[in-house]
């Protein structure tokens, strides 16, 4: 009984001093998405949290494919050492759902990113990061 109660604590322990440094890894542009609101305008974020480096739009297949028939652009910012920031718009270009790229920090945070394919650079999407 002794021992299954350190046990537990000690995994207490370990489960708190994570979560301490996962919070500490809270990059800039994740503090700035914090500010996001509902019904934003796409120019409204973009001045927010600067250009984007992907965009996806309705006609993309694969894995970073619109699943919502609601949702007609996201737009991805690489966010450093953390997962994407990422900001959904309906078709009025007004935000209706983000994620402030809190969730995952770490070495292999950059598999969350879109591939070169999305990129911002591309002469179909440039349109929609600027």
């Amino acid at each position: 009984m002794k021992k299954t109660f350190l046990g537990i604590l000690f995994l207490g322990a370990i489960f708190l001093s994570l979560s301490f440094a996962i919070a500490a890894e809270i990059t800039q542009l994740s503090k700035k998405a914090s500010r996001l609101r509902l019904g934003m305008t796409r120019e409204n974020v973009i001045r927010l949290l600067g250009k984007p480096k992907w965009a996806v739009i309705p006609n993309d297949k694969g894995e970073f494919a619109l699943s919502d028939r609601r949702i007609k652009l996201e737009l991805h910012w690489h966010n450093p050492g953390c997962n994407p920031v990422v900001v959904q718009f309906n078709d009025m270009l007004k935000v209706t759902g983000w994620d402030e790229g809190r969730a995952f920090c770490g070495k292999d945070a950059r598999l969350f990113e879109p591939s070169d394919e999305y990129s911002c650079i591309k002469p179909d999407r440039d349109k929609f990061c600027k």
